[in-house]
């Protein structure tokens, strides 16, 4: 995570111009190194969006028919599996996404650097608490699907009670992909959060 976290940190000093402050925004995994960038660079935040993110250690927060499945997909069933259960969207579980996503991420030359990563979460390395979610200052959009069967609704609604600044808004008949599943609602709400 925090290599993750790191590579994040790089990139926004490396902007030509770079902005004194960002907004950050992490969906599920991206979602906990987000929270890292906060953790470990909180003065190049000026607010935050987690999008049915991984917030709280994974024993906590993942669904226990979600721990099954395998989120580093090698083959067409994994991904068909992985897929089912993660969205909420009819097209998107269609056999050739599944298909399409089987062949994408077996061909992934960084494979057994996921798993590893995939291990170190389920191991709670790197883990935040609802103290470490309680330092965090900045103004923040906490956004989950309502239908989310990895992390379901209420680890979302425990870390918008956690972080002191955070308010939490629901995407009706949505999973775990808010961004794919209904892209514009989505984007309505995250620009919403932005200009207010």
């Amino acid at each position: 995570m925090r290599f993750l976290a790191e590579a994040v940190r790089g990139g926004i000093e490396a902007l030509p111009d770079a902005p004194e402050r960002v907004d950050l925004l992490g969906h599920s995994l991206g979602g906990a190194v987000a929270l890292d960038v906060v953790r470990r660079h909180s003065r190049l935040v000026r607010r935050l969006v987690l999008v049915d993110a991984l917030g709280l250690p994974v024993a906590r927060s993942i669904d226990p028919l979600a721990a099954s499945l395998s989120f580093v997909p090698g083959t067409y069933e994994d991904s068909r599996r992985l897929l089912a259960t993660s969205v909420n969207n009819r097209f998107l579980a269609h056999p050739l996404v599944a298909l399409a996503a089987a062949v994408y991420k077996g061909r992934r030359w960084n494979r057994p650097q996921l798993l590893k990563l995939a291990a170190s979460l389920a191991a709670g390395e790197d883990a935040f608490t609802l103290r470490d979610l309680a330092r965090i200052s900045h103004e923040t959009l906490v956004l989950w699907g309502d239908r989310d069967r990895i992390f379901p609704l209420a680890a979302g609604r425990a870390i918008a009670r956690a972080i002191p600044h955070a308010r939490l808004e629901v995407m009706p008949r949505c999973g775990h992909v808010p961004p794919t599943e209904r892209p514009v609602a989505f984007a309505r709400r995250v620009v919403a959060f932005l200009d207010s």
